[in-house]
């Protein structure tokens, strides 16, 4: 058995291309453990959801916050008291799902070899360098994969106890505040620490097309992302999409909170590059 742990706040209009592209390319022939958090930012919004998770999830474990506590709050509250098995797929809802994998295979793997503790789904290509870090490839028992220099909340299978020994949380910006618990940036520069202390890896070859699609830029929930007391954000398809999705997927459209400017693209790049 595997715990699936899916977060999610107000955005009941992503929910169907993530479920519906979540069961069609995640091939796992286990039984799972359901565990769905949805946070009230937009409380009409959320009541939304809990009706479509109620239709089309019944066998999930429902937990909701209103008011809306933050990502890092419900992670800790999940993570130290709801995750009981030993790897957990995490993701969030606003990811739509590319690409065939077999999650089976991902787990022989990381039973083989204890230092994986973490197999992630790539919004862009697998780097061969990233912030100056290498990211070599590696082949584990037929799998290949390259190694990542910190922790990440992007979809992926998590060692439940590597987790669980390291964790810390805050309530915003957690995923950052995280990572620094295996080390300052510095170290995470090394190869050999990266492998024996984060065991963090991207599925995939050395320069493969990504697998997963982030429908979340345009319907930012953090209360540092709103904009005018409404989903913040901003994504422009040739820059965030076209360069890495696989040329024989087709491009489609997704639901959008509103059009940007070129500026406002520009400033939400440069924030994220200074999170990394």
């Amino acid at each position: 058995m595997i715990d699936i742990l899916i977060t999610g706040s107000s955005r009941p209009h992503l929910y169907p291309y993530f479920w519906k592209s979540f069961n069609e390319m995640m091939h796992y022939r286990g039984e799972k453990n359901i565990i769905v958090h949805e946070d009230f930012v937009f409380p009409k919004e959320s009541e939304k959801v809990v009706n479509w998770i109620n239709k089309n999830i019944p066998e999930a474990q429902l937990i909701t916050h209103k008011p809306a506590i933050g990502l890092g709050l419900a992670l800790d509250d999940i993570i130290k008291n709801k995750l009981k098995n030993k790897y957990c797929f995490y993701t969030q809802e606003d990811w739509e799902y590319e690409r065939p994998v077999d999650i089976d295979q991902i787990l022989w793997v990381m039973d083989r070899n204890p230092k994986i503790n973490l197999v992630f789904f790539n919004k862009i290509k697998n780097e061969k360098s990233l912030d100056k870090a290498k990211q070599p490839e590696y082949d584990y028992d037929g799998l290949k994969m390259c190694l990542y220099h910190s922790w990440t909340f992007l979809p992926g299978i998590w060692r439940t106890s590597h987790v669980k020994k390291y964790w810390r949380c805050r309530k915003e910006r957690p995923e950052g505040y995280f990572t620094n618990a295996f080390g300052s940036h510095n170290r995470r520069m090394s190869i050999k620490y990266c492998e024996e202390n984060i065991g963090a890896y991207m599925y995939g070859k050395t320069e493969d097309y990504r697998y997963v699609r982030h429908l979340g830029n345009d319907w930012r929930m953090a209360k540092w992302r709103l904009d005018n007391g409404r989903h913040g954000g901003a994504h422009d398809k040739e820059r965030m999409d076209l360069p890495y999705m696989a040329p024989w997927i087709k491009y489609e459209e997704r639901p959008v909170q509103r059009k940007h400017s070129k500026e406002e693209i520009d400033k939400m790049l440069s924030e994220e590059a200074g999170m990394k």
